[in-house]
C-alpha cells in the first residue's frame, strides 16, 4: 500500500502527514500516529512545512536533511504555502514524494 492510498480516502480520512506516518508507523516511537499527526495539515506543521515532509523527516531524523533536499528538488519547496502558491505542486505529489523518500532512506532499518 502506498501512502497516497489512505490520503483523503474517506475510508481512512488521513491528511498528508497522517498518510505518510501511518504507512511507516513502525519507525515512530509514538504509535498513536493518526491522532498525533492530525494537526499537521495545510501548513500547520512546525515552520509551515508540508505535513508529508514533516512526517517523513520525523520518521527518519537521521536522514532529515537529505530527505528535505530531495523533496525540494522534486516538489519545489518545503512549506505548504510555497508548494501550493509558487510551485502549484498537488498535495498527492507531495505525499507520494515523501513516501518514496522514507522508503529509500529506511532500507536496511
Amino acid at each position: 500500500m502506498k501512502a497516497t492510498d489512505t490520503f483523503r480516502n474517506p475510508q481512512f480520512g488521513h491528511n498528508c502527514a497522517q498518510a505518510v506516518a501511518n504507512k511507516y508507523r513502525e519507525l515512530y516511537s509514538d504509535k498513536n500516529i493518526v491522532s498525533t499527526y492530525s494537526p499537521y495539515v495545510g501548513g500547520r506543521a512546525p515552520g509551515g512545512l508540508c505535513g508529508a515532509l514533516f512526517a517523513a523527516k520525523e520518521a527518519l531524523p537521521e536522514h532529515a536533511e537529505k530527505i528535505e533536499e530531495e523533496f525540494i528538488k522534486l516538489c519545489g519547496a518545503v512549506t505548504c504555502r510555497d508548494i501550493k502558491t509558487q510551485n502549484k505542486t498537488p498535495c498527492t505529489v507531495c505525499v507520494d514524494t515523501a513516501d518514496k523518500l522514507v522508503e529509500k532512506y529506511s532500507k536496511g532499518k
